[in-house]
This record gives structure tokens, sequence and C-alpha cells, in this order.
């Protein structure tokens, strides 16, 4: 019975020892006064990616944004292809047609009138495959808040990976927006149990 158990506790920690070695290593980070319970809104602009042999092409890549943001609750997520045609239709303006630098400019203009933020997402897809989300507030470009995930040794570098590693930037974003709200309640009951004291302290002179 005893080596029963024993083995037991071995296959166990055996499997969680093999869930973490698989775990996608990830970062968040909310960029100090930035209020991402704001963001409502929120346009992916095109992606920085260069394909590498047998990986996504920049359009699937551009898509699975997109597909992958099925999986928020609290923001409705723009295409670029959406943002592109509101661009197109306001200001006769095709930035698809533009050079990156051009079309980048155009988008920072124009995407305020569409959304409350904007993601910019840089893969690394060399031995590693390594996605950077970086969420800027739309109309200033000022940076709210970024999110790092690299793929386990074990991962396809084909869209199924891909559209799970976005998924986890959707659902740390909303996390971390959830975290201010909770944080934010927090302080407020903290002042009020302080202001509180100072009134009883003030009541007993």
């Amino acid at each position: 019975m005893r080596k029963m158990v024993q083995m037991l506790v071995a296959l166990m920690m055996l499997v969680l020892s093999t869930q973490v070695a698989f775990a996608n290593i990830d970062k968040a980070t909310v960029v100090e006064g930035s209020d991402l319970n704001a963001v409502h809104r929120m346009a992916a602009a095109v992606p920085l990616y260069t394909q590498v042999k047998g990986a996504p092409t920049l359009n699937e890549v551009s898509q699975t944004l997109y597909a992958a943001s099925a999986v928020a609750h609290n923001v409705v997520v723009l295409s670029y292809d959406m943002v592109a045609q509101n661009i197109m239709n306001d200001t006769h303006v095709n930035i698809k047609t533009l050079d990156r630098r051009q079309s980048v400019k155009v988008f920072k203009e124009n995407v305020a009138k569409y959304a409350d933020a904007y993601v910019v997402t840089t893969v690394a897809n060399n031995s590693r495959t390594i996605f950077f989300f970086d969420v800027y507030k739309a109309g200033t470009n000022e940076l709210m808040y970024t999110y790092e995930i690299a793929e386990n040794g074990g991962d396809k570098d084909d869209v199924g990976t891909y559209l799970t590693m976005t998924q986890q930037f959707y659902k740390n974003f909303e996390r971390s927006a959830q975290d201010q709200i909770r944080q934010r309640e927090k302080a407020a009951r903290d002042a009020e149990k302080k202001a509180a004291k100072e009134a009883a302290k003030t009541a007993a002179k």
C-alpha cells in the first residue's frame, strides 16, 4: 500500500513538472498611470512580422490577432482591415498601399476616431517564437500596457500556436484591467477607514 502511494505521488510530481516545463513563459506590465478600464474598443495595428520558412504568413498572423479576440469579454477588437477600411471611407486614403512609415503615420493620426487604444504586435520567430504586445492610447500614442509570451519547446510554429498565444494576451489584458478595479476599490476602502479613524479621534478630543 505504501509503495502504491509513493508511486502515485511520484507520478503526480512528474505530471506537474512536465506541465511546468511546457508552460508558456509570459510577463505583463501595466504602465503607471494608465487606465486599462477606459479601453472599450481596441484596434489591431499591422503586425511587425517577418515570415520564416513553414511559419504563417503576415496575413494569417493579422487574421489571428482578430480571431483570438473572441476570448475577450469587455473589449471590442477592430481588425487592421476594419480600421483600414474606416480610414479609406473617411479620408479616401488606402493605408494598405502606402509604405510602412506612411501607413503607420496615417493609422496613428486616425485610429482615435474608432478605438480607445491600439495594439502593436511584434513576432520574433527565430529559434523560438516570442510575441510582444504593446498597447498604446489612441490619439496620444502613450504606452499603456505590454505583454510578452514565449512558446514552449514543444509548440509548432503554426496558426494554432499563434492563436493560443494571442488569446493569452487578451485574457491577461482584461485580467490586468480587473486587477486595477480591485486595487482602486481597496484604496477607497482604506481611505474610508482612515477617514473614520481620524473622525473618531477628533470626536474623542
